[in-house]
């Protein structure tokens, strides 16, 4: 079966598919007490991954899922308004992930992680966040299709902005980045209609439903006034043939007009120009006739963009930011390396001409990422541990000799002789400009003092939601440590600084003993403390409170998710403490597996060590 007809039965399917959702529409209103307990079951890979050297067995994962590192601003073709394009590929293990490939640049950057599956991304105009289709393995239990989620360009931990919906689909970002448009059903019986909703959520709003159509695609007017978008008519019978046409409607539901009306031809993915002048999609008549199309707002062709007889199948289609080109997917095989007919993204000039292959593993769901990034800020992306509703985006002078972005800060903090320091985390301004908060030169600092300035900083590791999370006393000599979340979700990562060192270097990263020698505990090396769980891993940290020491306690499970024997596990529990010269020794530990009686159980304590510090565990008292 053709690419062009899986997607046309899917299609079908979700047309005609009965389910009763009342209650989970209903749910939208519930979502905002209802989000802190599914944010914790969504997958959190991505940092996991960049640190997994140090959480044992996981180290060859490390190149595999960090950002790219190139420099996009030298080699973009042909404007720098361009930036990536993003699709999402179905990989061997039944997983769907999100990927970045830069036009001028060779190579892919893998941006999602984990079992789950991202389909459908759009990139926000502000070039920083992307919105998805997100479903993670349990969604099997229920009668859904999966959720709406932001994450940003670099990934990390979607944040689910719907409940489970049934039937949803192409989130689409209006121009000024403040709501997302999307397809999905929306009472028992009925076929996918056009939603639009603010960008965290709320003030859901349906746009239009049309009886005997299953509408899909919708892509907004650069103006915001109006959506084009997919109507795909039912089958009365099976040998009925059905086809699709494109259509418009304004956000308010008003002034319904049909573009196309083509019974032998049918009209897929729209994407209005950034000028608002014409509207490009894909045209296909079964699997015989397949090009890419121009249309103005009043449903007057406006010219052929590419249509080749060795063209194959062609997919989605999205304008360049800068709108000199259309990016698209397509089965064209003239660099094509697999000999499976997959759709592939491809771009071409408006004109037709320097028709370009980008990649050759597979692909659907693209979006072009616009550069610069816009003023207009992304969606918040709080986790459980977040202290303030997302970082600050712009540069700040905060005492060091250089501005800091993405700044989260945490007030008042008692380091015991020191009752009431200020920290912060952030990223280094580099040329004047803001990194994303997971690039660039990560960074914490401390203001001992209470001047309101920063005394000191010190290197982060990694920088994703992180953010200063608390004190505590390890070595019982009246002065607190540091805990430092560098990457939050289902699965957080911690580490530790000291806060008495020399006088002109009070702030400094708390190392593992150089003689530690323990898996997941490298010689050497910055301190890396896991809690949280996720499919095939499972963490926690504890403090034990003895006469003579404090011992932190650090339990670590790790199952194979594609391995159904019980008997293949890790399971690693250690203790540590904190000696006099600021370094963190394995004190003693135990471990097990591969074992038949299978993996012990972690315990996932809400509140330990005085911090909340385990997301599995429902929120904390500390």
């Amino acid at each position: 079966m053709s690419k062009v007809d899986d997607e046309l039965t899917r299609r079908l399917h979700l047309a005609e598919r009965p389910v009763d959702v009342d209650a989970l529409f209903e749910g939208l209103e519930r979502r905002r007490s209802h989000r802190e307990r599914v944010r914790r079951v969504q997958a959190a890979l991505l940092a996991f991954a960049v640190l997994a050297a140090t959480a044992g067995g996981f180290v060859f994962l490390r190149h595999a899922f960090e950002a790219d590192q190139r420099n996009v601003g030298d080699e973009q073709t042909p404007s720098a308004a361009n930036g990536e394009i993003v699709f999402s590929r179905e990989l061997p293990d039944g997983s769907e992930h999100v990927f970045a490939v830069q036009p001028g640049v060779v190579g892919e950057r893998l941006i999602t992680s984990g079992s789950a599956i991202y389909a459908d991304p759009s990139i926000a105009p502000d070039g920083r966040a992307i919105a998805v289709v997100h479903s993670i393995p349990s969604f099997a239990d229920m009668n859904a299709e999966g959720v709406i989620a932001t994450f940003t360009m670099d990934g990390g931990e979607p944040l689910w902005i719907t409940d489970p919906l049934p039937r949803v689909g192409d989130p689409s970002w209006s121009p000024e980045g403040d709501r997302i448009a999307f397809a999905a059903a929306t009472t028992a019986g009925r076929l996918p209609g056009i939603y639009v909703m603010d960008a965290d959520g709320k003030e859901l709003d349906l746009v239009v439903e049309l009886d005997g159509f299953s509408l899909s695609a919708p892509d907004w007017s650069p103006d915001g006034s109006r959506l084009v978008f997919v109507g795909l008519a039912t089958a009365s019978s099976e040998a009925e043939p059905v086809n699709s046409d494109l259509y418009t409607v304004g956000i308010d539901g008003s002034g319904l007009t049909a573009l196309t009306e083509t019974p032998a031809v049918s009209e897929w993915s729209p994407s209005w120009s950034p000028e608002g002048d014409v509207i490009a999609y894909h045209q296909n008549q079964g699997s015989v006739s397949n090009s890419i199309e121009l249309i103005d707002s009043a449903g007057r062709p406006a010219g052929t963009v590419f249509d080749d007889a060795d063209a194959g199948e062609i997919g989605e289609v999205d304008w360049s930011p800068d709108g000199r080109l259309i990016a698209f997917t397509s089965s064209l095989a003239l660099t094509d390396a697999d000999d499976e007919g997959d759709l592939d993204v491809w771009t071409v000039r408006v004109d037709g001409t320097e028709l370009t292959n980008l990649t050759t593993d597979g692909a659907s769901g693209i979006s072009w990422q616009p550069l610069p990034a816009a003023s207009q800020p992304q969606p918040s992306r709080t986790s459980e541990h977040t202290v303030s509703p997302s970082a600050e985006p712009a540069s700040r002078d905060i005492g060091l000799g250089f501005n800091v972005c993405n700044l989260r800060v945490r007030d008042g903090l008692d380091f015991g002789t020191l009752p009431s320091v200020t920290a912060w985390t952030g990223t280094r301004a580099a040329g004047g400009s803001c990194p994303t908060e997971a690039d660039g030169e990560k960074l914490v600092a401390v203001d001992l003092d209470a001047d309101g300035t920063a005394d000191d900083w010190a290197p982060l590791p990694v920088c994703t939601f992180c953010e200063p999370t608390g004190v505590v006393d390890l070595n019982r000599d009246g002065l607190g440590e540091l805990v430092v979340l560098m990457q939050g979700g289902s699965v957080a990562n911690y580490t530790l600084y000291t806060v008495d060192g020399p006088q002109e270097d009070p702030l400094r990263p708390i190392l593992l003993w150089e003689y530690a020698g323990w898996p997941g505990f490298p010689s050497g090396e910055q301190v890396s403390l896991w809690a949280g769980g996720d499919e095939g891993f499972s963490a926690s940290i504890g403090c034990v409170e003895k006469p003579e020491r404090t011992y932190l306690v650090s339990t670590q499970l790790t199952v194979p998710v594609d391995n159904p024997d019980p008997a293949a596990f890790r399971w690693v529990k250690t203790r540590l403490v904190l000696l006099a010269n600021d370094q963190l020794k394995v004190w003693d530990g135990e471990t097990r597996g591969p074992d038949e009686a299978g993996p012990p159980t972690v315990e996932h304590v809400a509140t330990a060590c005085g911090l909340h510090l385990d997301p599995s565990a429902g929120p904390g008292t500390g």
